[in-house]
């Protein structure tokens, strides 16, 4: 069990996940943490330095550590903030590596690592289906002498308006995802979706993703056949924080922008394919699933060895029509 703190000069130690998508499903955990420690002791979270300018957004009063490449080098680190207890969400063998200097030191059970955790737990599974991320992390710390806690998020915060944002309502278009191409719809597709939400509601469509993006971006600039701006590889993650909390509506595949996306409470939908909504689908209520369900899905593969039914069998028919759906429920 995670020792209860016995100075308030101890600290203890979260180390996040790696990904965006997946560090947005942990903070409802991370919440439960901050809640039972009550000030007797501090907390601290770690995780990829790519993910530090969010930290302000998403976990906003809590101090990130960005971990360097090699993983024992935060062992001085962790001696100088007297981190008595650390809780790891990834699975890795680095990763427990990186905690392996705190005395207490607990998560997921894994092959090849437990010998390296003082306390391991399984992940939460049901016969009835997949286990939500977010219940995965919250029932780790459940199952290490938390009391119970929900996956709901905090209120989002107040974040200004780009300054180069248009001055009619925005469309944000994520057509990238970085896992693989069985994530990827396509772009012919996009592209129609787009025309008929931009016709019926008069919305300034915006490309965005990061650099690996650019190609898919460019592949939908170049179906849509008409003039589009496209931000892909231009914006940090910072910066499209402050696009999507001031965008009318998001347009996006399972991915770290429709966690963003459902964070900042901004309405969208999420088109899914190879992976699975009830496993990493996202929090609250304003980002609808668009989902064509085949026998073969969900796979999680990056790389589909078939026709990529799951993709090419979704209609921008059945997209557009989640779309009006979920802007009737605003």
């Amino acid at each position: 069990m995670i020792p209860q703190p016995s100075s308030r000069d101890q600290t203890h130690l979260l180390r996040l996940p790696n990904w965006l998508g997946d560090l947005i499903l942990s903070v409802p955990a991370v919440r439960l943490y901050q809640s039972w420690l009550n000030g007797r002791a501090s907390l601290v979270v770690a995780g990829p330095a790519s993910l530090a300018p969010l930290a302000p957004i998403l976990l906003p009063g809590l101090e990130y550590v960005s971990v360097p490449r090699w993983p024992m080098a935060m062992a001085a680190d962790w001696k100088k903030r007297n981190v008595s207890a650390a809780v790891a969400f990834p699975n890795s063998l680095r990763v427990a590596l990186e905690i392996l200097p705190v005395s207490y030191r607990a998560g997921f059970t894994r092959n090849l690592r437990n010998g390296l955790l003082t306390e391991h737990r399984p992940r939460r599974t049901s016969p009835y289906g997949f286990v939500h991320v977010s219940d995965q992390y919250l029932g780790l710390l459940e199952d290490l002498g938390l009391p119970g806690g929900s996956r709901d998020l905090p209120p989002p915060p107040s974040l200004p308006k780009p300054s180069q944002a248009p001055a009619n309502p925005c469309l944000a278009v994520f057509p990238g995802a970085a896992y693989g191409p069985a994530k990827r719809w396509d772009p012919a597709c996009f592209a129609a979706v787009i025309r008929d939400l931009v016709k019926e509601y008069s919305w300034e469509p915006i490309l965005m993703g990061g650099p690996g993006d650019a190609e898919s971006c460019q592949a939908v600039a170049e179906a849509y056949r008409s003039p589009i701006r496209d931000l892909s590889g231009k914006t940090s993650a910072l910066d499209l924080a402050h696009w999507i909390a001031h965008a009318h509506f998001v347009l996006c595949h399972d991915s770290g922008p429709m966690h963003l996306a459902a964070f900042l409470r901004r309405p969208g939908v999420a088109i899914f394919g190879s992976t699975e909504p009830a496993w990493t689908g996202p929090l609250g209520n304003t980002v609808t699933v668009a989902r064509h369900k085949v026998s073969c899905s969900p796979c999680f593969l990056k790389v589909c060895p078939l026709d990529r039914r799951c993709m090419t069998r979704l209609s921008p028919e059945e997209v557009l029509t989640a779309c009006r759906h979920r802007l009737s429920q605003k």
